[in-house]
């Protein structure tokens, strides 16, 4: 196979963990090229001075070469970072499991990559986080194929209507239904991207959570866990 390289390349670090006594095995998201495997070796050494930078929620531009599906880290650049912190942090820890458990490797979302520095920007702000996530879950949907139409009742193929209230049906999306977790009016308030207050929050947490279940598939998400917890001692 040809060995082709890649230069400074935007991207952020998804996950990374431990690969034999020096190397690091990083999970990337790279704008031109989704999400990929790099292999950097020798960084866990004490003289090493790529170590440092190779953390999550930072923009980095890395260079590696292209031979297999494992790419190697020659080369990164700072770019800047989001410092995120308490419930923050435990939420970009949960944003970055979505994308790996909804983006196929190797294809390119460079729209949803620029969304996901805006969410890891509106996150390290602290303000709105709640909002910030159902956002950020609807743009991953939405680039991931499985886009609703929120503001729609698919029972009778009309408009929604804010008074009345709705459940999410999978496979057709939302219809009318008296007894439903969600408001027309939250419904139309998703659909615009509008603020999202009072009812309108947890309602939507409910019908995010809906949604993205119905891909998953019953695969868990750990940080999903693990952010119920630290919400409930906040």
């Amino acid at each position: 196979m040809t060995e082709s390289a890649v230069y400074l390349q935007p991207a952020f670090i998804l996950q990374h963990r431990p690969y034999r006594e020096s190397s690091i095995l990083l999970e990337v998201f790279t704008r031109d090229y989704g999400i990929v495997s790099i292999l950097a070796r020798g960084v866990r050494k004490e003289k090493s001075k790529m170590a440092g930078l190779l953390l999550p929620f930072s923009l980095l531009h890395l260079s590696y070469l292209d031979k297999n599906e494992l790419k190697i880290l020659t080369q990164a650049e700072y770019g800047s970072s989001y410092p995120l912190q308490r419930l923050a942090l435990y939420c970009g820890f949960y944003v970055n499991e979505l994308l790996r458990k909804f983006l196929h490797n190797h294809d390119p979302h460079p729209r949803l990559f620029l969304r996901y520095q805006t969410c890891l920007r509106d996150l390290s702000d602290g303000a709105a986080i709640e909002q910030t996530l159902r956002y950020f879950e609807l743009d991953l949907l939405e680039q991931a194929g499985y886009a609703t139409q929120l503001d729609v009742d698919q029972s009778g193929n009309r408009i929604v209507e804010s008074r009345r209230r709705y459940r999410f049906l999978p496979g057709s999306g939302m219809v009318e239904d008296s007894l439903g977790h969600v408001s027309g009016a939250t419904l139309l308030a998703l659909s615009i991207k509008a603020a999202l207050v009072g009812p309108a929050l947890p309602e939507a947490k409910q019908l995010l959570r809906n949604m993205l279940d119905e891909h998953l598939q019953g695969r868990p998400l750990k940080s999903r866990d693990v952010l119920a917890k630290i919400i409930r001692y906040l």
